[in-house]
């Protein structure tokens, strides 16, 4: 469907439960739960286990519980079992289903014993029999004896027309079991009806009951509820054919067709490509029937707001196939149903004269269903099928109803219970290996389920029923750790620095009172004025703090400012708090500090926070390196500098002069540079040259230059023309790298202070990563460097005696194994300096194809051909 792909923006899946551990209410059964069911008037918790009834209360704990098994039984045999049934053994009671029928009291309960028999136990105490037969027959065979065959079952009702008795019944599907009932579909008696027993069947001749065919489709029942005068079911099935891929399927009954004239199944498809019709998630495990949020229900059903919506979760045939969850609105269900039997009534056939939309599963003849032309008004006016009227009927694949998945998973999604927080939709969902998406539970079962309030969630993992929170919202203290959990019961309460339920919020209804957790926001500082201040002049001074989302406040609030460990009062003025600075003792002395500032209403709690930024030109030089003039006037503060005293300071138009450098007059500065990096190799002294300008202040000083590399200081000389220096150089020593640069500093002699250099060399050593001669003989002409016969080594030109011309010959060092038609790379000394250099290889003989493309200097790849592992 179209919304399929926007709902998933609406839908939040939650994630975060608090770990279902012994802190929580939790109860252990003796043996595996079957079902769990819940009384809605009273809160009490049923379990159905094998061999055992329990009755719970909201809490978990254990009220009354009643004991159905283990009991001698042979499924061949019908019940009573008597002496005269032979192989009778000791079998132990499987609960099949568990009913709560609120208007007489009394809880249903089947059993995989002696034919699947119910019984009714008094609901206020399950240790109280109510109703029990096993001498009624057949007929009142209800469940199943085979323990992977499910049964699932809704309360209902049964007008007699002879009495006109309104008859309290269940209705039930169930699949096939070679031993029980034989009915699909069948509705059952909870009272004595004239010669009509409990539990007896009360319809007989449908064709839905037609056991040849019911054998043949598997039905594999996973959920029934009922809504607005009809009645649901959700199962898995063949197509009846060779194919024994399961389809997932809904049927739908008029509660008051007492014939089941309405029944009609309908295709769900839980697909990733909902266009090319890909059922890629075919069989439904678990369902959850719910009325959405009101955001999703905008996006999925904007027309019918009261809509509600069958979540339910599917799995893939395929191996690792994973599972997905999938929600279709009861509207768009039924309007499709009514679509596919409109279409049958009024007769729409193909070429072959088969039905357009629909086949009949359970009778032979299915060609002839639909060939009768009717009016168009018929699916209106016998909105419950007639017995003139076509029925049973199954949607045909092409006409399924398919939408795209909303969350898929790897593993086996299991289980799926949905409540709507603050207008959102939020499902849970439990998988086979472990968990309620986030914690492990172990294996968790159909049975999850909310409590009445919505605030609890009950979890059936194997023996144990555990009773969780819904949210731990009261865990997270501040508010960055409250919205980072996406928790969508969450939110950040500001004016009361607490993470909350919204409802539990005070203020929580007013705007930016309560920020919700999955929107991922805090109240933060938007701005400051001024944007920075110097840590000299914050006496009597104040910063405007602007919080755009800050919530309106009625009463009296006291508010604080905190600027790290300094504490200020401050006003509130609409979006805006005015803060007192701190005195610059309690700001740390660095050229630009990042404050951490805080929002504190009354007791502590933190409303906004931010960091304000003092900065200290003084100390700006501090970590200039060796150009402290343009470090200063370059400065984001505004710092200027004064090359009298050599100081940085705070921007002063108070004090003028030609000593004074304003801010970004760097070009001003007194200062050494050089037009582009020199070559200096190790090992050899080289003379530097380099201009200095705006030295008019410093003329007759006497400069010293030097580098943090040689830890020694030489005197520079002055050019005739006074804008020129030298100085006689450094014979270096570095042997780490190639190339390193080399900057330099110079100071006057005298005072010791730096004047601005930006002058930087390029130090090099031709021996660094040069081994061998044609590694040197690569080098960049530019580094004069030369293969040294003397030192049998790389190194500059002018330290070597005698160069050697020509490189010897190459040696290998190492090769790869040689085997027959494969590469193998050889690594050798002196393979020249580009791949023509190699004329040919040849291993014992035997020519080599060369692979020019993966040469590199002092190694080869080559393909060697005719070679065995001997060789």
């Amino acid at each position: 469907m179209a919304w399929g792909s926007l709902a998933v923006l609406f839908l939040l899946l939650f994630f975060g439960l608090s770990g279902c551990d012994d802190t929580h209410n939790h109860f252990l059964s003796d043996t595996i739960i079957n079902n769990v069911v819940q009384d809605p008037q009273t809160g009490r918790i049923y379990l159905g286990a094998v061999n055992k009834i329990y009755q719970l209360n909201y809490n978990l704990q254990k009220e009354s519980s009643a004991v159905t098994g283990p009991k001698n039984d042979n499924p061949q045999c019908p019940p009573p079992i008597t002496a005269w049934c032979k192989k009778i053994k000791e079998m132990d009671n499987i609960n099949k289903l568990l009913l709560v029928n609120s208007a007489n009291s009394t809880l249903i309960v089947c059993g995989s014993l002696f034919r699947g028999i119910c019984s009714l136990v008094n609901l206020h105490s399950v240790d109280k029999l109510v109703y029990y037969s096993d001498t009624k027959g057949e007929k009142t065979y209800v469940a199943s004896t085979e323990e992977s065959v499910a049964v699932v079952g809704v309360i209902s009702y049964f007008l007699d027309a002879n009495t006109n008795t309104n008859l309290s019944v269940f209705v039930v599907g169930k699949g096939y079991g070679s031993l029980d009932s034989l009915k699909l579909i069948s509705t059952r008696l909870l009272q004595e009806h004239g010669e009509m027993d409990v539990f007896e069947n009360m319809v007989e001749a449908s064709t839905v009951q037609a056991s040849p065919f019911v054998q043949r489709y598997l039905h594999d029942f996973r959920y029934a509820f009922k809504h607005n005068g009809y009645i649901y079911f959700l199962f898995s099935r063949t197509s009846g054919s060779s194919d024994s891929r399961e389809i997932t399927f809904v049927a739908r009954l008029c509660e008051d067709d007492h014939h089941y004239y309405s029944y009609t199944e309908l295709q769900l498809n839980c697909s990733v490509s909902a266009e090319q019709q890909e059922n890629k998630y075919n069989k439904v495990q678990a369902a959850y029937l719910a009325k959405p949020g009101e955001v999703l229900a905008e996006a999925i059903t904007p027309s019918n707001p009261n809509d509600k919506v069958l979540f339910a979760v599917f799995s893939a045939d395929e191996d690792s196939g994973g599972s997905a969850l999938c929600m279709y609105p009861l509207s768009s269900i039924n309007a499709r149903l009514e679509e596919v039997i409109e279409s049958c009534y009024i007769g729409e056939v193909l070429e072959d004269e088969k039905p357009k939309t629909v086949y009949s599963p359970y009778i032979s003849k299915t060609e002839a269903i639909c060939k009768t032309r009717r009016d168009k008004n018929m699916v209106k006016e016998y909105k419950c099928g007639a017995e003139f009227l076509p029925s049973p009927l199954a949607s045909k694949p092409e006409y399924a109803l398919t939408v795209k998945p909303i969350f898929t998973r790897n593993d086996m999604l299991t289980a799926v219970a949905v409540a709507v927080e603050n207008e959102h939709t939020v499902a849970f969902l439990g998988t086979s290996g472990a968990d309620v998406l986030k914690h492990t539970y172990g294996g968790v079962n159909k049975n999850l389920f909310l409590n009445s309030a919505l605030d609890h969630l009950y979890i059936t993992t194997g023996r144990k029923i555990t009773k969780v929170p819904v949210q731990a919202c009261e865990q997270k203290h501040d508010c960055q750790s409250c919205v980072s959990q996406r928790d969508p019961y969450c939110g950040w309460c500001v004016l009361e620095g607490r993470c909350t339920r919204k409802k539990d919020c005070r203020k929580g209804a007013g705007e930016n009172a309560w920020l919700w957790s999955p929107k991922q926001t805090c109240l933060t500082i938007q701005s400051f004025e001024p944007p920075n201040i110097s840590w000299k002049k914050t006496y009597n001074s104040q910063v405007m703090i602007v919080i755009p989302a800050l919530p309106s406040i009625s009463r009296p609030v006291l508010f604080t400012c905190v600027f790290g460990d300094y504490c200020t009062q401050a006003m509130m003025e609409n979006t805006r708090v005015i803060c007192d600075l701190p005195m610059s003792e309690y700001i740390p002395p660095t050229p630009e500090t990042q404050v951490p500032v805080m929002i504190m209403m009354n007791d502590g709690i933190e409303v906004a926070f931010g960091a304000f930024e003092f900065y200290n030109c003084t100390a700006v030089v501090k970590r200039s390196g060796n150009a402290p003039c343009i470090a200063c006037v370059t400065s984001k503060w505004g710092c200027q500098w004064n090359t009298q005293d050599h100081t940085c300071s705070d921007k002063d138009d108070t004090v003028t002069g030609s000593h004074i450098i304003q801010h970004m007059q760097d070009d001003r500065c007194p200062q050494f540079e050089i037009s582009e990096p020199l070559l200096i190799p190790v090992g050899i002294k080289t003379p530097i040259q380099f201009q200095g300008k705006n030295l008019d202040r410093y003329k007759g000083k006497t400069f010293q230059i030097g580098t943090e590399l040689m830890k020694q200081v030489c005197d520079l000389t002055v050019e005739a023309d006074g804008s020129k220096y030298s100085f006689e150089g450094y014979e270096f020593e570095y042997d780490k790298e190639a190339e390193v640069n080399v900057t330099f500093y110079i100071k006057d002699k005298v005072t010791d202070r730096k004047i601005d250099s930006t002058l930087r060399v390029v130090l090099y050593n031709c021996s660094v990563r040069r081994e061998d001669c044609s590694l040197c003989k690569n080098a960049d002409q530019k580094y004069n460097c030369v293969w040294c016969n003397t030192t049998k080594s790389c190194i500059y030109r002018d330290l070597c005696s005698k160069e050697l011309e020509q490189c010897p010959p190459a040696k290998i060092n190492d090769e790869g194994p040689m085997k027959e038609q494969i590469s193998a790379t050889t690594k050798a000394t002196n393979l020249g300096i580009k791949q023509k250099d190699i004329q040919r290889i040849t291993v014992g003989g035997v020519p080599c194809t060369q692979q020019p493309k993966r040469y590199s200097f002092s190694r080869y790849c080559m393909r060697a051909e005719g070679f065995k592992d001997s060789l």
